[in-house]
C-alpha cells in the first residue's frame, strides 16, 4: 500500500532515538476501497517505527487486522520509501530528518553537486560528501550511519524494535554482520551477545520468540559467560567456582537444568577458550588474560631490582627540607626514600596525612639526583591531574592522555603509546581498573620507576578489580602508610572524622565544617539540600562544590531529581538560552553535564559546560567543553551526557571541592557501607555538610560485611615472585 505519512495518534510526539509501538494515520496514494465498495481516504497502521516524515511516499507492508475497540487497523510489517528520482523528491528525501547532520543548505549543495546520482553516491561512494563544504568526517560519519539506518537497517531496526533494542544499536549490527544480520537475529540470537549494549537477556527473549530451547547448550553457554559479564559491571574479576554454577542458573531459570549439567558447560568452555580458571576461580578469557598481564607487568618491575641505596638519600632529604623551609616527618621521610629507592612502589594515606608534600619532595629530589631525567605525572580524572599539577608545581595530565588513550564508539580504547619517562609519578591509584592498570604499566619502559599514590579506603574503581588493595596486600611491593594527620592542612574535622570512620568508630566530631541536618522526609530532605546547595553555591562558585547521593534514581534526593530541580535554579530557561531534548534529558545552554562514557579523549566522569546548541532543521549539535577540550555531541551521542549538579558519589571518585553537601536516607540502605561515606566526605576541603538521618550514617560506618571484590591480583603476583626467588636459588645452588 503506497501512502503518505499524515498524522501521529500514539505516543503524542516522538523524541530522538524513539523505537516505541506507534498508532498513525496515513493518506493512500493510490484509490483504495473498503470492502463496502467506498474509496478509503485515510489509513490507521499500527506497528514498530513507523515513518513520519512528511513529503515522503512509502509502500508499507503487512496485513489487514479488525480490532474490536479500534476496528479496522493495517499493522505494518515492513515498509519501503518511494523517492520520486527529481530534484524535489531527493531533497524530500535527504531533508526528511531520517538522515542525521542533513538540513535543507546541505541537501540543496548535496543535489547541486551529484544531481540524479546523489542516492547513488550515498549507496556506494559516501566519501564523495567531502568535497560538499560543512561536511567533515566527523559530520560524514553521521551522515552514514543514519542512511545506513533509513536503508539497509530498516528490517533489523524494526524487527529488533519490539524487543527493546534501539535504532543505534541495531545499525552497529547491521553495520558489524551486513546482509548475514537478519539470518543471524532469527536463527542464532546468541550472538548478539557479543555486541556491546546487547545482553543476554534481550538475546535471550528474542530467541525466546523465536521458539528456541531453554536446555540447548547455545543457550547455557551465553547464560555461563552472562553471568561473568554481570559480575564484572560489579567490580568483580572472578567468581568462586560454586558460586558461578549456582548465580548462572538462577540466571537461566530453568526446569530441569542441574549444577551438573551447567558444570559440563562450563568445563567444554573452558576447554574452548572461552573461560578460565585461576586457583578455584573462573574468569572470562579475556578478563583472566588481563589480571596476568598486570601481574605479568609487576613482576617485571620488581626483578629490575633496586635503583640506589636509600641510606645515601637521607642527607640529601634533610638538607632539601632545610633549604625549601619544610618539614617531613618519619613516615613522609621513609615514603620519599622507598619511592626514590624501588622500581615500584606505593604510598597510601587518608586526607590530612600529607601525600601531597610527599609527592612534591619526591619530585624536588629526583630532579635534584637526575637533572635531565624525564618525568611523568598524572591521576586517572582531569580533577585530579589538574590538583596534581596545582600542588607539585609539575605538568600533569590524565593517565588516558599520557598514554594516548582514545576510546571508540562502543568505549573500547586503542593501544596505549610508550611512555617517554624515567619516573611517573600516579596519584588516586584507587580509582584505576585493571584494564587502566594494564595499559599504564605496558607502557612503563625499561628502567622507568613507577611511585603510585592512592587512598587504600576509598571505594575501588567503577571498572572490575581492587587494583590498589591488591597492590598493597600481595606483600611483594614496597608500601608506606601515612597515618599522621596534621589538622590544619585538610579541615580540622574533616581529616580527624575520615580516621574516625575509617576505624568504625560513630562519635565524630561537628562544627562549622562538618555538620549534620537531621531530616528524616525525603521531600523534606530535597527542600533542605536546595537552599544549602545555593548558599553554598552563592559562598564558593558553582564548580567548587558538589551535591552526592548514594542513589540516582527512585527517591526525591535521588541524582536524577536533584539535578533536574536544581538546574531550574543555577541555570534557569530564559529565551537567550537554547535548549536540546534527547529522550527524557533536556539540555540547556549554559548547563553543568558530566561525560557517561569514554569517548575519544573525553573520559567517563569528566566535567564540562555546555557552551553552544545549534539547531539545523531536525538536526542539533551540542558543543561541551571539557578543560579545553571541545565535543561535539549529536542525536544518539547525546545518550554519553548527564547533568552534573548533582552526582552519585562513585562518580566524585578523583575530585576535591571547596564544600561538600551529602545526603544520607534509610532509604538508600542497600547502599550505605563504610567506603561510601569515607570517600564521600573526603572530597571535601573546606566544609562537609550531611543531610538526613543520623540512623543512616550509622549503618554506612558500622556496614563492614561488603562483599570482597572477586580478583585474585595479589595472589598472582605473590605466586610470580615465589617462583622467581625459587629458580633464583634453584640456580645457585646447581652452581
Amino acid at each position: 500500500m503506497i501512502c503518505q505519512f499524515k498524522r501521529l495518534i500514539y505516543p503524542r510526539s516522538l523524541s530522538v532515538g524513539d523505537a516505541s509501538y506507534m498508532i498513525a494515520l496515513y493518506k493512500p496514494c493510490e484509490k483504495l476501497y473498503d470492502s463496502a465498495g467506498n474509496q478509503v481516504a485515510e489509513v490507521k497502521a499500527v506497528g514498530y517505527c513507523l515513518p513520519t516524515a512528511d513529503n515522503l511516499r512509502y509502500n508499507l507492508k503487512g496485513q489487514w487486522s479488525r480490532n474490536s475497540r479500534h476496528g479496522i487497523q493495517f499493522e505494518v510489517e515492513t515498509f519501503e520509501e518511494i523517492i520520486t528520482p527529481t530534484k524535489e523528491g531527493i531533497l524530500a528525501y535527504l531533508t526528511s530528518g531520517q538522515i542525521k547532520g542533513i538540513g535543507p543548505k546541505t541537501a540543496e549543495k548535496i543535489f547541486d553537486a551529484f544531481g540524479q546520482d546523489t542516492l547513488t553516491v550515498l549507496d556506494e561512494n559516501p566519501e564523495k560528501l567531502l568535497s560538499i563544504s560543512g561536511i567533515s568526517e566527523n559530520k560524514l560519519k553521521k551522515i552514514c550511519e543514519s542512511y545506513l539506518a533509513s536503508r539497509g537497517a530498516r528490517d533489523v531496526v524494526a524487527f529488533l524494535a519490539p524487543h527493546g533494542v534501539t535504532p543505534n544499536r541495531a545499525v552497529k549490527l547491521y553495520r558489524q554482520y551486513g546482509d548475514q544480520t537478519m539470518d543471524i537475529v532469527r536463527n542464532h540470537p546468541y550472538r548478539l551477545c557479543e555486541m556491546v549494549g546487547i545482553g543476554f537477556r534481550t538475546a535471550d527473549k528474542i530467541a525466546m520468540s523465536m521458539g528456541f530451547d531453554k536446555l540447548s547448550t547455545e543457550r547455557v553457554d551465553e547464560g555461563l559467560l552472562y553471568t561473568l559479564m554481570d559480575a564484572e559491571t560489579k567490580g568483580h574479576l572472578c567468581m568462586e567456582k560454586r558460586d558461578f554454577i549456582r548465580q548462572s542458573l538462577k540466571i537461566l531459570d530453568t526446569d530441569g537444568l542441574t549444577e551438573e549439567m551447567g558444570a559440563a558447560r562450563a568445563s567444554w568452555l573452558l576447554h574452548d577458550g572461552r573461560l578460565a580458571s585461576y586457583n578455584g576461580r573462573v574468569y572470562r578469557a579475556a578478563t583472566a588474560q588481563a589480571e596476568k598481564k598486570v601481574s605479568d607487568r609487576i613482576r617485571v618491575l620488581l626483578q629490575s631490582g633496586k635503583t640506589r641505596l636509600g641510606a645515601s638519600l637521607i642527607p640529601e632529604l634533610d638538607i632539601l627540607e632545610t633549604r625549601l623551609h619544610l618539614t617531613l616527618n618519619t613516615e613522609q621521610k621513609n615514603a620519599v626514600i622507598t619511592a626514590l629507592s624501588n622500581p615500584i612502589s606505593v604510598i597510601t594515606g587518608g586526607p590530612g596525612t600529607g601525600k601531597t608534600l610527599t609527592q612534591k619532595m619526591i619530585l624536588e629530589l629526583y630532579r635534584q639526583n637526575h637533572p635531565h631525567g624525564r618525568i611523568v605525572c598524572c591521576a586517572p580524572t582531569g580533577r585530579a591531574a589538574r590538583r596534581m599539577e596545582e600542588s607539585t608545581g609539575m605538568p600533569a595530565a590524565t593517565i588516558h592522555k599520557a598514554l594516548g588513550l582514545l576510546a571508540g564508539d562502543d568505549g573500547t580504547y586503542c593501544e596505549p603509546e610508550m611512555l617517554d619517562a624515567d619516573l611517573v609519578l600516579v596519584d588516586e591509584v584507587s580509582m584505576m581498573d585493571i584494564y587502566l592498570a594494564g595499559h599504564l604499566l605496558r607502557s612503563i619502559p625499561k628502567g622507568c620507576q613507577l611511585v603510585l599514590i592512592g587512598d587504600a579506603d576509598q571505594l575501588p574503581s567503577v571498572g572490575p578489580g581492587a587494583v590498589l588493595s591488591e597492590l598493597i596486600s600481595c606483600g611483594e611491593i614496597p608500601v608506606v602508610r601515612l597515618t599522621k594527620i596534621y589538622r590544619q592542612s585538610y579541615g580540622s574535622r574533616i581529616a580527624i572524622n575520615a580516621k574516625l570512620i575509617r576505624n568504625g568508630n560513630l562519635s565524630l566530631e561537628y562544627g562549622d565544617d562538618f555538620q549534620f541536618f537531621e531530616s528524616t522526609d525525603l521531600s523534606a530532605s530535597a527542600d533542605l539540600i536546595e537552599k544549602l546547595y545555593l548558599r553554598e553555591v552563592g559562598s564558593c562558585g558553582v564548580d567548587n562544590v558538589a551535591l552526592l547521593s548514594p542513589y540516582r534514581q527512585k527517591t526525591e534526593t535521588g541524582v536524577n531529581a536533584l539535578n533536574e530541580r536544581l538546574r531550574e535554579k543555577v541555570n534557569p530557561a530564559a529565551a537567550s538560552k537554547p535548549e536540546a531534548v534527547f529522550g527524557k534529558r533536556k539540555f540547556r545552554l549554559g548547563d553543568k553535564v558530566m561525560q557517561i562514557k569514554n569517548y575519544e579523549d573525553v573520559n567517563n566522569g569528566d566535567i564540562g559546560y555546555i557552551t553552544n546548541i545549534r539547531h539545523d532543521g531536525s538536526d542539533v549539535t551540542v558543543t561541551v567543553e571539557f578543560d579545553g577540550r571541545i565535543m561535539d555531541y549529536e542525536g544518539n551521542d547525546l545518550e554519553m551526557l548527564d547533568l552534573a549538579y548533582a552526582s552519585t558519589i562513585h562518580k566524585s571518585q578523583g575530585s576535591e571541592y571547596q564544600s561538600v553537601i551529602i545526603n544520607l536516607q534509610c532509604a538508600h540502605a542497600v547502599m550505605l557501607v563504610r567506603p561510601l561515606i569515607y570517600t564521600a566526605i573526603t572530597r571535601a576541603k573546606q566544609r562537609v555538610i550531611l543531610v538526613g538521618e543520623r540512623r543512616a550514617l550509622c549503618i554506612a560506618i558500622k556496614r563492614t560485611d561488603t562483599e570482597q571484590r572477586g580478583t585474585m591480583l595479589a595472589a598472582r603476583i605473590a605466586e610470580q615472585m615465589n617462583d622467581v626467588r625459587e629458580e633464583s636459588f634453584n640456580g645457585y645452588m646447581a652452581q
